[in-house]
Order: structure tokens, then C-alpha cells, then sequence
């Protein structure tokens, strides 16, 4: 959730400063005037940091380079191909752009899996409830009220530990390259969730290298930059691949044609793009084809859960009022 926060904020500053340069203001007055409307500290010390250094004649980019957390490369590649053609608030509006269009498909996300989620706790819940609901009817809701939490917490130390042991693992296998190739390809592997993950890493994609195309970022590095946004180690190895043919001087359709992620749809339009020379266009329906049908099966997977989720907990709790009446009449 802070994610999302945080990527809304930049957009709305980077797309601020667009509009302040195209009104005349010079790029250091926008700084300033901006830095107060920071929503967080070290999105505050970035916008100060590059006030102060743009005023000493200096590029704002390199300003960014020096906030990876918060910027990235695609950003501070777009922002420098913008100030070295003169046309930065073209580029503040790209990369405004690209952000909010990040900001849609991670909000649509959470969107699709709000209901599943909520069913989730009510699977987790449900059964712990129902004993302290009969406990509270044959005895006292106070007696009901300390099952309940008592049960809650033996439950929390039998699940919540080995959850945080997974999670600290989880962690710490994600910091070597080995290591994040081997859970990624793992998740692309997983039944249902493993499409959704690969047309979304296909729309970041598709998305990041359009508008890389359309500021004048050279397309080995424009591949580069994209696939560094994939969120996919795999799929990211297999687009860096990419990267040689296209120096070599292949056409993008044949370097990515060699990687077999991309449907026959998508590259069909790609070289469609190249044919009539509107690539980045091209590239963002291409990304909008991946997200729609990501969405499609996200919606369809949300749609399942709930009476799965229902016949799950209906299972569960009848089993444990069968379950205390045989206790309860076990000694008539």
C-alpha cells in the first residue's frame, strides 16, 4: 500500500513540473517551489537535493541517479534524454505518464484480489470463531470472548512463526541473481497465477520501451531499461538477451522473436509498428493487449474464489458444530 502511495506521489510532482516548465518557469524554480509539497522525507530530500543542484548549473538526472529507491533507471535515462534534446517537460510528462499508468494496473490489482483476500481472513477466522460463538451461548460471553482470543493467539505463534521464518527466507534468497531467477521462474510455473504473472511483466515490458522510443533513448538501452522493469528475473535475462542482437543490427521483432514469451499477436503488431515507424504507439497496445487479458484472468480467478471460498468455510464450520454436539450429548 505504501508502494502505491509513494508512486502516485511522484507522478503528481514529476507532472507538476511539466506543467510549471511549459508555463515558463525555470526548472530550479519549480524545485523549490515544490520541495514543500513532498508527501514523504526522502521523496523531500530528492526534490531539495536537486533544487539545490540544478542552481549550481548541474543536471537534474544526476540528481535522480543518486536515488535508485526512488528513482529508476528508466526514469533517470528518460529525464536525461530530456534535458540533452531541450525538451524536459516533454519528457517530465512521459515519465509522469509511465507512473500513472503503473499506478492503474497496481490499484487494478488490488482491486481484483480485495475480495479474495477478505475471504482469506474469513477462512482463517470463521473456524476460530465458531467455538467461542457456542462457548459464549452455553456459557458467558466473556468465557466465549477469552476462547476466542486465546485460540487466536495459539494460532498466531503456530502459523506466525513459520510464516515469518518463510518470509525472512524469501528475503534473503531474493538478494543473489541465482536465487531470484530460481522463485521467479517458480511463479511463472504456478497453475493460474503463473500467466497473470507473465503478461504483467509483459505489459511493464511493452510499456517501459515505449516510452523509451518516443524520448530518443537508443533501443539497445531502451531494451535494457525495460527489461529492468519486467519485476521478472527470468523474463529480464531473456530480454537483455535481446540486447547484442539489436547492436549486432537485427530488427526488435527478430532479437525479441528469439524469446518465446511474447504471443504471435503482439509480435505481429510489433513488426506492424517498425513497418510504419510508430514503434512506441505500437508498443503501448501492445502492453494494453497484456494488461487487459492480465486483468481478464485476475477477474476470473476472483470470481472462482468466492464460492470455493464459501463451500471451504460452510465444510469447515459444519464440521465443528457436528463435532460439539457429539462432544455435548456424548455423556447423555
Amino acid at each position: 500500500m505504501l508502494a502505491i502511495f509513494r508512486l502516485e506521489q511522484k507522478a503528481t510532482l514529476l507532472r507538476e513540473l511539466a506543467t510549471m516548465l511549459k508555463a515558463g518557469v525555470s526548472l530550479g524554480e519549480a524545485l523549490h517551489v515544490l520541495e514543500g509539497r513532498a508527501a514523504y522525507p526522502r521523496l523531500r530530500e530528492a526534490v531539495l537535493h536537486g533544487a539545490e543542484h540544478v542552481d549550481k548549473g548541474h543536471r537534474f538526472s544526476e540528481v535522480l541517479a543518486e536515488y535508485p529507491d526512488e528513482f529508476s533507471e528508466l526514469t533517470t535515462a528518460v529525464i536525461a534524454m530530456g534535458e540533452q534534446t531541450g525538451r524536459l517537460d516533454e519528457s517530465f510528462d512521459q515519465v509522469a505518464g509511465y507512473l500513472e499508468r503503473e499506478y492503474s494496473l497496481r490499484q487494478m490489482i488490488m482491486r481484483e484480489t480485495f475480495y479474495p483476500k477478505v475471504l482469506l481472513v474469513a477462512c482463517i477466522l470463521i473456524p476460530l470463531a465458531i467455538p467461542a460463538l457456542i462457548q459464549a451461548i452455553m456459557g458467558s460471553i466473556w468465557s466465549g470472548l477469552w476462547l476466542f482470543l486465546k485460540t487466536l493467539a495459539k494460532w498466531g505463534l503456530i502459523l506466525g512463526i513459520p510464516g515469518g521464518l518463510v518470509y525472512l527466507v524469501y528475503r534473503s534468497l531474493g538478494k543473489t541473481q541465482q536465487s531470484r531467477e530460481g522463485l521467479d521462474s517458480l511463479k511463472l510455473h504456478i497453475p493460474l497465477i503463473g500467466p497473470v504473472v507473465r503478461r504483467l511483466a509483459l505489459a511493464r515490458f511493452a510499456r517501459a520501451l515505449s516510452y523509451t522510443y518516443s524520448a530518443g533513448v537508443p533501443m539497445a538501452q531502451g531494451i535494457s531499461l525495460a527489461a529492468a522493469v519486467t519485476g521478472n528475473a527470468i523474463l529480464e535475462r531473456r530480454f537483455q538477451d535481446a540486447v547484442p542482437l539489436v547492436q549486432q543490427g537485427y530488427k526488435l521483432s527478430d532479437a525479441l522473436g528469439k524469446a518465446p514469451d511474447i504471443d504471435d499477436m503482439a509480435m505481429r503488431m510489433l513488426r506492424t509498428g517498425e513497418q510504419t515507424g510508430e514503434l512506441d504507439k505500437t508498443m503501448e497496445r501492445v502492453a494494453e493487449h497484456f494488461e487487459a487479458s492480465a486483468e481478464t484472468s485476475i477477474h476470473r480467478m476472483a470470481v472462482m474464489a468466492l464460492p470455493l471460498g464459501v463451500i471451504f468455510v460452510g465444510i469447515i464450520v459444519g464440521i465443528i458444530v457436528v463435532n460439539f454436539y457429539v462432544q455435548h450429548y456424548s455423556g447423555f
